[in-house]
């Protein structure tokens, strides 16, 4: 239900996503802007690296074939690339890697934080908030958030690479072409999976008791744990969709697939954390979720009150 719930309030808020999106353009475009240094600096050693023909077609998905060995290829180039970078110019180097993992999530966290209110505003009485009204009176709360988020997510992407690395360097010729696509797959969709639900409660947690980001993190897990199981085989549901697409259309495909990701994770966070909460919410103009145990004191009030 609790995906069915997501898709419908999904829906029902696609202008304040849609607001949300045009703030994710506007961010990356100020990145890439920023980026540029460590682009010319390094764009002939990158292009080098990476220009036989079969390289390329790695980054297409599953329909160029060989996939095994074009992910092991990328995978192991990546790598590479990523060392003789270093080697050549470490100040732009870290610059580059300030710029993606510190500036521009963020950056992303804040605008993520702010749909997070405005969806809060929907769920619980219909207000409709705009984006940037939204944006400057949640700075107070959401610049905090969105720099421990950060500091996680660096932490975590750090696990991932060095995971994903891991297996990589694996060189069975057989294990490459037949099993090391769905190994990563795998491991991707848990990995995902499991740092998602660790912090899905984090930015709802901070908005609905208006907490501090600390406090708000203990609520969010808190409330996670209630409906562990059904949690994370929903959100397995949405990483496995997310990174499926990723394999089958390839690299370039995430251009398209992070903003939207970001975007349904956002609604999904509010769904799951109301419904562990207990809490009634609109999921469109005339329909409100009431849980159970709500039901049951209406109920009973109502028979109270008859009698």
């Amino acid at each position: 239900m609790m995906f069915v719930n997501s898709i419908k309030l999904f829906g029902s808020n696609w202008i304040k996503v849609l607001k949300f999106l045009l703030y994710y353009i506007v961010i990356w475009g100020l990145c890439f802007a920023l980026f540029l240094p460590v682009f010319f600096e390094f764009r002939d050693l990158v292009f080098s690296n990476f220009q036989s023909a079969d390289m390329f077609s790695s980054f297409s998905g599953v329909f160029q074939g060989a996939l095994g060995t074009n992910l092991h290829n990328i995978i192991q180039t990546s790598y590479s690339t990523l060392i003789e970078v270093f080697s050549a110019n470490t100040g732009l180097a870290v610059y580059g890697l300030i710029i993606v993992f510190i500036f521009l999530p963020f950056f992303i966290n804040v605008g993520k934080y702010t749909l997070n209110e405005m969806l809060y505003s929907y769920m619980t009485s219909k207000a409709k908030v705009g984006f940037f009204s939204a944006l400057v009176k949640s700075l107070k709360k959401s610049v905090p958030f969105a720099l421990c988020k950060t500091l996680y997510n660096i932490l975590f992407f750090a696990i991932t690479l060095a995971i994903v690395y891991g297996i990589g360097l694996v060189g069975n010729a057989f294990f490459i072409s037949y099993f090391l696509p769905l190994v990563v797959f795998v491991v991707l969709v848990l990995l995902f999976t499991t740092n998602q639900i660790t912090v899905l409660g984090w930015a709802p947690a901070s908005i609905v008791f208006d907490c501090n980001v600390f406090s708000a993190y203990r609520k969010g897990v808190k409330a996670v744990r209630r409906h562990f199981w059904s949690i994370f085989g929903t959100t397995i549901i949405y990483f496995f969709l997310f990174w499926a697409l990723a394999i089958i259309f390839g690299v370039y495909s995430l251009i398209v697939l992070v903003p939207i990701i970001s975007a349904v994770l956002c609604v999904y966070n509010m769904v799951v954390f109301f419904s562990s909460q207990g809490m009634r919410f609109y999921v469109n103009e005339n329909k409100i979720l009431t849980p159970k145990k709500l039901e049951e004191v209406d109920n009973i009030n109502k028979t109270a009150y008859i009698l």
